[in-house]
């Protein structure tokens, strides 16, 4: 008989699951909170190799012409001179371009909007969602996706938390259309790093709109982190009604002071070029930066995967590869357990919560600087040893390309 994965959670990670534990044999169903299209959802995203290999065995490909190839790391100062340059070739995309072929793999009937998830209860070997409808599903696994405040992770573990980390990270995207050539000739094919003080700054090329990499209608992005006390942060998050979002805010409700402070700020501490795409980027995005990580990611037939389980801070630039990374080992170890479902869940278990445990450290240790917990202000360090490359195995531009 072949065995039900029930999949909570229907962004990437569940839509990796799903693919994964199709492959390997399994019946499986996503159950989605929200209704309509997730394409939207967020910005600038780095490509592993790990990632491409795993899109690349479920049938999803990563083309090269949906990245943009960075050739170097490098320090600009203020007055745009580079005061170091470390040569690392990386891909840069969007999330669209890993989200879309992933959707595309999983047919109407196995994707299930508006179930929002109210509890789960297991019987023997049997594993029951209910939802805020009425309606059960059972199967003999499932997989919690359904990100950082996890519904399924509240049942289990309802006191662990995404941890502050006391910066924030502001984002946005700038068209390179409307960008001047002497800014897009300054930022290249390099990730632009710029350290005012306490504060660091990415900028680099990525896909335009509907993923348009031809010059001129690609985009430039950056992320800029900024210390931050706790009582900012709640007034960051308090829109001008009064009302107060918590750790997320949509972008529309940001106060216009605010936005209007952080170019102020971005005109007297910033390179021009990369002042220029703060200035020009018509959305700007906020995000409170934390952590989060579990003891355990099993329990009894449910798992854990991605950020359900661990969140580590957006410097690794590993959330979606570790995702699939977990979607991988969860469905290896189902394909070779002999029937054996609780022995696969533990082998996963202690895979997957070991390396969780590393990234986490590892962004911690890059994010020392950001929250005055490293008092050597080491650019040229953090630059080396900035994402995951200790973890994951980073893509190689020739061989990306070669595929």
């Amino acid at each position: 008989m072949q065995r039900r994965a029930l999949i909570i959670g229907g962004s990437v990670g569940g839509l990796l699951g799903y693919a994964l534990l199709r492959q390997a044999g399994w019946n499986a169903t996503i159950f989605e909170r929200t209704v309509g299209d997730l394409a939207g959802r967020g910005a600038g995203l780095g490509i592993s190799q790990n990632l491409v290999d795993i899109l690349r065995r479920i049938g999803a490909r990563f083309e090269p012409s949906a990245g943009s190839a960075h050739d170097a790391y490098v320090w600009m100062e203020r007055n745009e001179s580079i005061s170091f340059s470390h040569r690392r070739p990386t891909v840069g995309s969007t999330w669209p371009r890993v989200y879309k072929p992933l959707r595309a793999l999983v047919p109407a009937q196995d994707y299930r909007q508006g179930a929002n998830l109210v509890r789960i209860t297991q019987e023997g070997d049997a594993v029951t969602a209910h939802f805020a409808d009425g309606a059960q599903e059972t199967g003999d696994i499932l997989v919690a996706a359904d990100g950082v405040f996890s519904t399924v992770r509240q049942q289990f573990l309802p006191d662990v938390a995404p941890s502050f980390a006391s910066y924030v990270a502001w984002r946005g995207l700038a068209e390179e259309s409307e960008m001047s050539a002497a800014a897009l000739a300054a930022i290249g094919h390099q990730v632009v790093y710029c350290f005012p003080e306490g504060e660091m700054l990415l900028a680099m090329t990525v896909p335009g709109v509907g993923d348009d990499m031809r010059p001129g209608h690609r985009r430039i992005y950056f992320i800029w982190y900024r210390r931050t006390s706790s009582s900012e942060l709640r007034d960051l998050f308090t829109d001008a009604s009064g009302r107060h979002h918590g750790i997320s805010i949509p972008p529309p409700l940001i106060r216009s002071e605010f936005i209007v402070a952080l170019r102020d700020h971005a005109r007297s501490v910033l390179p021009s070029c990369i002042c220029e795409a703060v200035m020009r980027a018509p959305q700007i995005l906020l995000q409170a930066v934390s952590d989060l990580q579990v003891p355990q990611m099993v329990f009894g037939r449910v798992a854990l995967m991605g950020d359900a389980a661990f969140v580590a801070r957006p410097h690794t630039a590993a959330g979606v590869s570790k995702a699939a990374l977990d979607a991988q080992c969860l469905a290896d170890e189902l394909v070779s357990c002999e029937g054996d479902i609780d022995g696969a869940l533990a082998r996963y278990e202690k895979a997957r919560l070991a390396f969780g445990q590393q990234l986490c450290a590892h962004s911690r240790y890059l994010g020392a600087y950001l929250e005055g917990l490293d008092q050597e202000r080491d650019p040229e360090k953090i630059i080396r040893d900035y994402g995951a490359q200790s973890l994951l195995r980073d893509v190689e531009v020739a061989a990306f390309s070669a595929h």
